[in-house]
């Protein structure tokens, strides 16, 4: 179902703490995918092949310690900011203007960087909501001593695969890792306000109509796309990780579609 070992065939840079993959860069913004917590580039694959098909310009990154990376010795305090400042650097890398796309916790280092970056585009998905956005409901914090296991299959078709019917989900699970407390607790500690001054291009947040909704509450993702003025979309069937899901497809196409409306498109 799903071809992860697909990034081998594309472009890779080490940065500093991450890892970049890419397709070739075109003309016009490039579209930088961000993942959320306890996954890794992996999970873009799917969406790099759909828009490196369509010919538009697009990468993905290891955050530090993510995607098999190994875990520096200071993991479990590294934040929101030092994931932001792995999305920086690879949009320096990648040059020229880029559109940042980042997923559930992931959209949350996305918003931060765009302090710094100033994105000509930016592209929420299921995200985590900033301290700003208010009346959000929220698990409880996780220990700081000790980084947090990745969650096993059967939570994991609850919380993240719950738009996925008969697949064997094996290897995603296999390629989850352990997740930076700092990192988590940024957002279950509402540490992290977003100024959204700091978004001055345009912006979409996509909702999985299925989401679970102990891990992202309902009328959270109307929240965020209130506060940063983003076009609000919601893509029926589909779970919290849906670039992954039975949805993909027509995330993917939902994503072309607002890129292209917007003349945000770049061509390889």
């Amino acid at each position: 179902m799903w071809d992860f070992d697909s990034l081998k065939n594309l472009n890779m840079k080490p940065l500093s703490r991450g890892r970049l993959y890419s397709t070739a860069r075109g003309q016009g913004p490039a579209l930088l995918f961000v993942h959320g917590a306890f996954h890794g580039a992996w999970c873009w694959a799917p969406f790099l092949a759909f828009f490196k098909a369509q010919g538009v310009p697009a990468a993905a990154l290891d955050l530090s310690g993510h995607g098999g990376l190994a875990q520096p010795a200071d993991f479990t305090t590294l934040g929101v900011a030092d994931m932001a400042a792995d999305v920086a650097e690879a949009a320096a890398r990648l040059g020229g203007p880029v559109i940042l796309a980042g997923h559930s916790l992931g959209a949350l280092a996305v918003m931060a960087a765009a302090q710094h970056i100033r994105p000509c585009g930016l592209i929420l998905l299921a995200p985590a909501p900033p301290a700003n956005v208010t009346g959000v409901r929220l698990l409880a914090p996780f220990p700081d001593n000790h980084a947090v296991a990745p969650p096993g299959e059967e939570r994991v078709r609850k919380w993240f695969l719950s738009g996925t019917t008969g697949t064997d989900i094996a290897e995603y699970v296999a390629r989850l890792c352990p997740e930076s407390p700092a990192f988590l607790n940024d957002l279950y500690r509402r540490k992290i306000t977003v100024d959204p001054a700091w978004i001055q291009g345009l912006a979409l947040c996509v909702s999985a109509a299925a989401d679970d909704t102990a891990l992202h509450p309902a009328g959270q993702d109307e929240a965020v796309a209130a506060i940063f003025g983003a076009e609000l979309q919601k893509l029926a069937h589909a779970g919290h990780c849906f670039m992954l899901d039975d949805s993909r497809e027509n995330a993917a196409a939902l994503i072309l579609d607002w890129l292209r409306r917007n003349d945000l498109a770049g061509r390889v």
